[in-house]
């Protein structure tokens, strides 16, 4: 962090930055192509990780919880509603085994990008000990599976297994769950943890469907055509002239991981990624050994304080994103006003977005190549990539980046594609381009939830969403959200978001069970409170979503729809975990009517008052 605000020209990176953004915006907002329904993705509803198909007779039953899915927060669910001692549980995945999104993607060089030892969930529980300070796929899948046989969840779930529809059904006060195995499975209290990383999203553009070689998502990686999943050899890219188009977290891994087996790779760039090191390294076995028991909560808090700007006296972590993010947020210390603040961490984030500039420069040999890999914008316009490998892999002889200066590709052939005008052949194209992301359409979710009066959860939110934490309805009784964002609190590691949230629902339904609950639901009126709650800490992000280069902060370009975190709560996320207990506690007792088992009324039936 060597570059003195002295040493920028800061009147210079204003212009810069806007006009890279208007490079962007020249073409409009992008849009996106439903992969599936145009054929885009015949495979997307295949499964390429079972090696054996589960044969079994329709399942008929009554369970206390069900969880929409058998990802990490799923798992987190239902261990603590275990360790609450709520054991009849229903867990129901279309994947084969635990993991959820660290399941279906096996692509070369995945790896979390949080520190392991705060992003992976249980690890104290279960006595698991990641082999590096990020660790890769393969040994998160490996985690989840070792949460399914420590707590006994392999017995819970439903494998292999689609959800047609989630209804409330008022005549038994359950939801009523149907799957395209013919189960009906009635539960007292749903749990939606099905993510939002689950719904691949194409770029719109012209001649994609014309494109006869193979055409690889990610989240789909074909093993038969490349061969080897994870970090193994893929002969099946030998020869191969490979296009890789995104410069997200997902293509600066895959990058480095075929470069070295294809013949050619070019690797298209709409914005350059704002990559700084990770330097990874293996994990300490004393140091993991000698931590005490409530470590791992300790750490989460930790980065978290120091990434958000609080105060510390350690930085526990001391990571690639505490030493940014909390650089940025500690110069806002001592402001006065909200202007003087911005402005202050404007001046850290000039200084940084230049030393990570500066990187590309320095190990990058072509200047040509390392000048287009510079990114001018804000770091936090899109989320930092960090990797030991993506600028070094633009050393290598067959890879060609080609910089589409913010237009993206012009269309498709049946051979390649077309970019400044030029058409490059390939056999292979790899789709990094996302997920749709926090959406809350007929993409966010591939089932209807359908609550009180027919009304679905999609069609509860197309106009905005209402609701309480973030997690709750009116409307969705006996229903919670695990992995919300939007009026929730959002943190840069969300799987401390699902830890908090996943608590939060064990906590409320062991209670209610314990009570003789029978339906819970959030009012209008409660709605409405958290809204105001909302906007008397609300920040106002537009003049970031305005002068960012389009990403998930803007919906890609139209700054007057924000994105899932500019909804979060700006109260600070460890207030918001405050806000959750209280509330269980009863602080918003009156947000809550209830009714009860016959024979288990309390004295004030209309609220809950003890959760």
């Amino acid at each position: 962090m060597g570059t003195s605000r002295s040493e920028l020209d800061e009147d210079f990176l204003r212009r810069k930055y806007a006009e890279e953004r208007d490079k962007r915006l020249q073409r409009g907002v992008r849009t996106s192509v439903d992969p599936i329904s145009t054929g885009l993705f015949p495979g997307f509803n295949e499964d390429p990780w079972v090696t054996e198909k589960i044969v079994r007779e329709p399942i008929h039953e009554a369970v206390d919880v069900l969880t929409t899915g058998a990802g990490l927060g799923a798992e987190v669910a239902a261990a603590r509603l275990i360790e609450a001692g709520v054991t009849n549980i229903r867990m129901i995945d279309f994947a084969g085994d635990f993991g959820g999104t660290w399941y279906w993607q096996r692509y070369p060089g995945i790896r979390c990008d949080i520190e392991s030892f705060i992003y992976l969930p249980l690890l104290e529980e279960i006595g698991f000990m990641p082999t590096e300070k990020f660790s890769g796929g393969k040994e998160i899948l490996e985690h989840a599976r070792a949460i399914g046989r420590h707590y006994g969840l392999y017995d819970k779930a439903l494998f292999q297994t689609k959800i047609i529809e989630a209804r409330w059904n008022d005549d038994d006060a359950r939801w009523h769950v149907r799957t395209d195995r013919g189960d009906l499975i009635r539960t007292r209290f749903l749990l939606g943890t099905s993510g939002f990383l689950h719904y691949p999203k194409f770029p719109n553009v012209p001649g994609l469907a014309d494109f006869k070689g193979k055409l690889i998502h990610p989240s789909r990686w074909d093993k038969e055509y490349a061969g080897g999943v994870f970090d193994e050899p893929m002969p099946g890219l030998k020869g191969k002239r490979v296009g890789l188009m995104g410069t997200g977290a997902t293509a600066v891994q895959i990058l480095p991981g075929i470069h070295p087996y294809a013949e050619k790779v070019y690797h298209v760039q709409r914005t350059p990624a704002a990559c700084g090191l990770r330097n990874n390294h293996p994990t300490d076995m004393d140091w993991f050994k000698s931590q005490k028991p409530g470590w791992q909560m300790e750490r989460m808090r930790n980065w978290h304080t120091v990434v958000s700007g609080g105060y510390y006296e350690v930085d526990l972590v001391d990571d690639c994103v505490t030493q940014v993010a909390g650089a940025i947020n500690r110069a806002a210390r001592g402001a006065t006003s909200q202007a003087e603040a911005d402005e202050a961490k404007q001046h850290v984030d000039y200084r940084i977005m230049q030393e990570i500039r500066d990187l590309a420069g320095k190990i990058v040999k072509n200047p040509e190549t390392a000048e287009k890999l510079k990114a001018w914008y804000n770091l936090f316009c899109k989320r930092p990539v960090f990797s030991d490998d993506y600028l070094q892999s633009f050393n290598a002889p067959n890879v060609e980046l080609v910089d589409t200066e913010g237009h993206g590709i012009e269309r498709f052939t049946q051979t390649g594609f077309v970019a400044n005008g030029k058409h490059y052949e390939v056999d292979c194209f790899i789709v990094a381009s996302g997920y749709e992301f926090g959406t809350y359409d007929k993409n966010s979710s591939t089932f209807p939830v359908i609550g009180r009066n027919g009304l679905t959860w999609a069609d509860n939110w197309a106009n905005g969403v209402h609701s309480v934490h973030g997690v709750f309805a009116h409307g969705f009784p006996n229903y919670q959200i695990i992995g919300a964002l939007r009026q929730a609190g959002a943190t840069l590691n969300y799987m401390w978001q699902l830890v908090e949230q996943a608590g939060h629902a064990a906590g409320w339904i062991a209670q209610a069970l314990k009570d003789g609950v029978r339906t819970l639901e959030v009012t209008a009126e409660a709605e409405q409170r958290w809204k105001s709650e909302l906007d008397a800490v609300r920040i106002d992000r537009r003049k970031l979503a305005e002068t960012c280069t389009p990403g998930y902060n803007n919906s890609e370009g139209d700054a007057s729809k924000p994105g899932p975190y500019m909804e979060s709560y700006d109260g600070g996320t460890l207030e918001f975990f405050k806000i959750l207990r209280r509330w269980r506690e009863g602080e918003y007792k009156h947000d809550t009517v209830i009714t009860y088992e016959p024979g288990r009324e309390k004295p004030a039936p209309e609220v809950y008052v003890h959760i």
